[in-house]
């Protein structure tokens, strides 16, 4: 993966704003779009982040410019965007480019940088007409922003890059009589689909008794899911935290319930491992799965419809093998290339990714 700066091209100053999030996507998402940033070798790079935050220690320690941020002060910046340059003692226009997460930080940004590139992870679009061009995660938001936005800001879908860990397909157990496993996981969290999966399982287990169900994950909601499971369907095993390869070797199905997925590397991570898959409709998957055409969606919320499709699917093992293969072809294809998400990344900025600086 070695990479070299045009000598014709100057570095431009970039002010990476990365505030403080629980929200594992969102951390995902700042170390995703800070590596490709940083292999590009376009940028120089500023990372404004609170003092003691994870990602602001672990850029840091990578040798990083570091502009700390209190969130006493990010509260201030994000009441008072107009005062940007004076709360953080920088001059207008400091910057050549800012990249932002938030929403609120776009208009403060644009009074210190050139041009505010924003990211949007869901459908609160509404703030980001303060930047110069907004990128969205799936299909549907874009249009969303599109028809919001009127033209003002351009915007852009540009979902996560992915790079596959697994070089064959998992097969399914050999004899037919074999039970297979269903499983899911989550951050037991509000929106997860982890209750759903819970009453599709109960549903399921009166005519498919053999059938296992285990659940991976951990979080804050973690007491209320297990008291539920109890109380519906004890049969249901929760596994805890598990790697890709752990639920790979876990699972024959993989069902992801959310409600509000706008990317699910979980997902993917069992597509690539040739799983066969179910989701709901959430506009995340519906781009993954191209509409239901690579592996089949049901309706957000409907643990009876998530029921009827399971057990159409366990009646039908030709079925399941066709979904292996397409799960695990698709997720090969150009949409997930890390090499076109940064010369797609690069590109916003409005500068060309040379082909000597490509990803490999």
């Amino acid at each position: 993966m070695d990479s070299h700066v045009n000598p014709e091209q100057p570095r431009k100053s970039l002010l990476f704003f990365a505030p403080e999030r629980k929200d594992a996507a969102i951390l995902e998402a700042y170390d995703i779009y800070l590596h490709h940033l940083t292999h590009s070798k376009r940028f120089d790079i500023t990372i404004m982040a609170p003092n003691g935050s994870p990602f602001a220690e672990d850029a840091r320690s990578m040798g990083y410019n570091m502009y700390p941020v209190s969130d006493f002060s990010r509260k201030l910046l994000q009441r008072t965007p107009q005062l940007w340059p004076i709360l953080t003692a920088t001059r207008r226009f400091r910057f050549d480019f800012a990249i932002s997460h938030e929403a609120f930080a776009c208009r403060g940004l644009g009074q210190i940088a050139r041009k505010v590139i924003g990211v949007c992870h869901d459908d609160m679009l509404d703030g980001f007409k303060h930047a110069n061009r907004l990128v969205t995660l799936t299909s549907s938001v874009s249009e969303e922003a599109e028809h919001l936005f009127e033209g003002e800001v351009p915007v852009d879908v540009m979902p996560y890059p992915y790079e596959t860990q697994f070089s064959e397909i998992k097969p399914l157990p050999s004899a037919e009589d074999t039970p297979l496993t269903i499983g899911t996981s989550g951050p037991f969290e509000e929106g997860d689909g982890l209750g759903t999966f819970l009453h599709a399982a109960q549903l399921l287990h009166q005519s498919c008794p053999d059938v296992k169900f285990v659940i991976a994950g951990q979080g804050p909601l973690e007491h209320e899911l297990k008291e539920l499971a109890d109380h519906i369907a004890p049969f249901v095993e929760f596994m805890g935290p598990m790697d890709a390869a752990e639920m790979a070797e876990a699972f024959d199905l993989y069902c992801l319930a959310a409600a509000n997925a706008p990317y699910s590397f979980s997902l993917c991570q069992m597509m690539d491992a040739g799983i066969a898959c179910v989701s709901t409709c959430a506009s995340g998957p519906m781009d993954i799965l191209k509409g239901g055409m690579v592996a089949p969606l049901v309706p957000i919320g409907d643990a009876f419809l998530l029921a009827v499709k399971l057990q159409e699917l366990l009646e039908d093992r030709p079925q399941i093998d066709r979904i292996k293969q397409a799960c695990f072809e698709r997720i090969r294809e150009e949409d997930f290339s890390p090499r076109i998400f940064e010369e797609k990344l690069i590109s916003l900025f409005g500068m060309e990714q040379k082909a000597s600086s490509r990803i490999a």
